[in-house]
């Protein structure tokens, strides 16, 4: 399950020249390239509504409207990237991470924040650093029943652990919030794996994470902004268990 982590932390001195070799903006570039029409429809849509939730919170909190709409659609294009098997998602994920993280952190959903935090540190630094994130991406898959249960224990630990963490604070939502955690952390290992059945995680995560921020909204801590992104993951995971050329309907 860690293998990843390894193979990049122990070869850090040559990995980290991924980042800094010739071209590489130009690379960046690139990679927003050949991706399906529907991914840029999603992304362009995704802009529109993030344009009219900053419009309609900017007035009250203008601080976390901004952060929320950065946030909103470069995790959009960091979750497109990785349905495009594109390097971009790296980054993108990196630069969203600390926008929403600080919005969490705003919003009272502290479990959300640290999420993101996670998302930064044990998977997008991963993902720009791993070759084979950016070169030569293969999907893999479950080979037993042994992977979904190690899996299947790993998130159940993960959100008892999160549970009792953020039960300790004045997080409003530590059911939601600790859940989506659990959801997070989770999808990031399968992610960082390159495995396909991390769509089963994440599209079920859409679905309690728009919760989330519905009810964060109707208390009066958020807006329509991370509604609108996560609603965007949960229409590209339909597409990715129905649509061809994605991931999850590559032969593996």
């Amino acid at each position: 399950m860690f293998e990843r982590y390894q193979d990049v932390l122990t070869h850090l001195p040559q990995y980290s020249k991924n980042i800094f070799r010739k071209g590489y903006f130009s690379w960046l570039l690139k990679q927003c390239l050949g991706w399906s029409y529907f991914s840029y429809f999603l992304l362009a849509f995704n802009f529109v509504l993030q344009i009219i939730s900053l419009v309609q919170s900017f007035s009250q909190t203008p601080v976390q409207s901004i952060l929320a709409f950065i946030g909103g659609n470069l995790s959009v294009a960091c979750v497109l990237g990785i349905s495009n098997l594109s390097g971009i998602q790296g980054w993108c994920g990196a630069i969203s991470a600390i926008c929403i993280a600080i919005t969490g952190f705003m919003a009272g959903n502290f479990a959300t924040a640290w999420e993101q935090i996670g998302y930064l540190i044990f998977l997008d630094i991963f993902c720009i650093l791993d070759p084979k994130w950016n070169d030569d991406i293969q999907v893999e898959k479950f080979e037993s029943g042994r992977e979904w249960l190690l899996y299947g224990l790993f998130f159940f630990c993960a959100w008892g652990v999160t549970y009792f963490i953020f039960s300790l604070t004045s997080d409003p939502r530590v059911f939601l919030d600790s859940l989506n955690l659990a959801f997070a952390i989770t999808g990031a290992l399968l992610e960082l794996n390159r495995k396909r059945e991390q769509y089963y995680v994440f599209t079920i995560a859409s679905v309690f994470t728009i919760a989330l921020w519905a009810q964060t909204m109707l208390q009066g801590d958020g807006n329509f902004a991370l509604i609108f992104s996560y609603s965007i993951f949960f229409l590209n995971d339909m597409y990715a268990f129905f649509g061809k050329g994605s991931w999850f309907r590559q032969e593996v």
